[in-house]
């Protein structure tokens, strides 16, 4: 494999069985009823909840029970229910922070939700850690994907 497709843009997509509007809210406004916090994220078991404040320049920061402990991006494009951007460091430096971007698309079956996350390159270990997310994101995907409120909003 090259470096150039080491470094490519790395996207995974899942349908999901519910309208762009309500696969947008629960992908943003109720993150942390789905996350797998467990084992995707700083505090690992001892984290609580991870928060995505919906608007340019909001934060993406995971808690334990003793309050934040790390922002994990910033919101960078906010277009409900079509699309969100944001810089992406959960963890690590956010010089280095990579960018995520997530586009809701109505298809037959429900929303398309694709995930396109850049900037591999801005990493000293970019090509490792983009190896890690190749992985990671499906798992992240699939929580979500499989959420029993994903059609049924509170």
């Amino acid at each position: 494999m090259s470096i150039e497709q080491e470094l490519a843009p790395l996207v995974k997509t899942v349908v999901v069985p519910t309208t762009p509007e309500r696969a947008f809210e629960l992908f943003t406004a109720e993150l942390g009823r789905w996350w797998p916090l467990a084992s995707h994220s700083i505090a690992a078991e001892q984290a609580t909840d991870v928060r995505f404040e919906g608007t340019v320049g909001g934060q993406i920061v995971e808690y334990t029970a003793d309050g934040p402990v790390g922002t994990w991006g910033t919101v960078s494009t906010w277009n409900p229910p079509t699309s969100v951007n944001f810089s992406w460091h959960p963890g690590t430096d956010p010089t280095q922070a990579g960018q995520v971007t997530v586009r809701f698309t109505p298809t037959g079956d429900g929303t398309e939700v694709e995930l396109t996350h850049t900037g591999w390159e801005l990493r000293p270990d970019g090509a490792r850690m983009r190896q890690n997310y190749d992985s990671g994101w499906p798992v992240v995907l699939t929580a979500y994907a499989n959420h029993p409120r994903l059609s049924t909003p509170e």
